[in-house]
């Protein structure tokens, strides 16, 4: 049991192993731009200045 964590989503508690879980946060974390914005002084763009041009298919 010292090698397993719980961990919350929302309000269902699931059992993981400890190294799951660490792995997890990491991957969590990179994804999370935010704090990697905020370490380089860095702001996210609100409103981009020129429309994008999408294009769907070509036929």
């Amino acid at each position: 049991m010292a090698n397993y964590k719980w961990l919350f989503i929302g309000d269902i508690p699931l059992l993981y192993n400890k190294r799951h879980i660490t792995k997890q946060l990491k991957v969590e974390a990179w994804l999370d731009l935010t704090q990697l914005l905020d370490s380089l002084g860095l702001k996210l763009l609100k409103e981009r200045k020129h429309a994008q041009k999408v294009l769907g298919y070509l036929v």
